[in-house]
């Protein structure tokens, strides 16, 4: 008897619009918002985040990535009232998707990469970050990025 297989199906790697540079810490949830992505029809996306801290941050303390999502609608609902391009948000609501640690005795510039898998992300979505390091991230937007891709299931017939 032959079954089909179902191998997972990966898009190219696309970059998410959001300004990290110099990002002021936060202990109340004000951020940043990336610009939501319209037109999702994908089952999942696999998030990639590079963060790299300012001078003389504070040790045991992180970076948050939170899912925005939003419903297409006419008069769109969006995830703690964001907007539709990148600028500063405050998180009350949204679903933290991961958080990036940093170690004890962080040293300036110290680099965070996380790897965050997000099912049913829903026809409007981006992301949001907060981080309470105590400094700001460092000023230079090649410090930062936000990337993702795609992953669909392939159903393959069985030969």
């Amino acid at each position: 008897m032959s079954t089909n297989k179902v191998t997972d199906y990966f898009s190219a790697s696309a970059a998410l619009t959001i300004t990290l540079n110099a990002l002021a810490s936060s202990t109340s949830g004000v951020g940043r918002q990336s610009t939501l992505l319209t037109g999702n029809t994908h089952r999942r996306a696999i998030i990639y985040v590079k963060i790299t801290q300012g001078t003389s941050p504070t040790g045991n303390k992180g970076v948050y990535v939170y899912l925005l999502r939003g419903d297409a609608h006419a008069t769109p609902h969006y995830t703690d009232g964001a907007g539709a391009s990148d600028a500063a948000l405050t998180i009350l609501n949204a679903v933290c998707i991961g958080t990036m640690a940093n170690k004890a005795s962080p040293s300036t510039e110290d680099v965070l990469y996380g790897e965050f898998v997000v099912e049913n992300m829903g026809p409007v979505w981006g992301i949001a970050i907060v981080h309470d390091t105590a400094v700001n991230l460092k000023a230079s937007d090649a410090d930062h990025w936000v990337r993702y891709i795609y992953v669909d299931d392939d159903i393959q017939a069985a030969s």
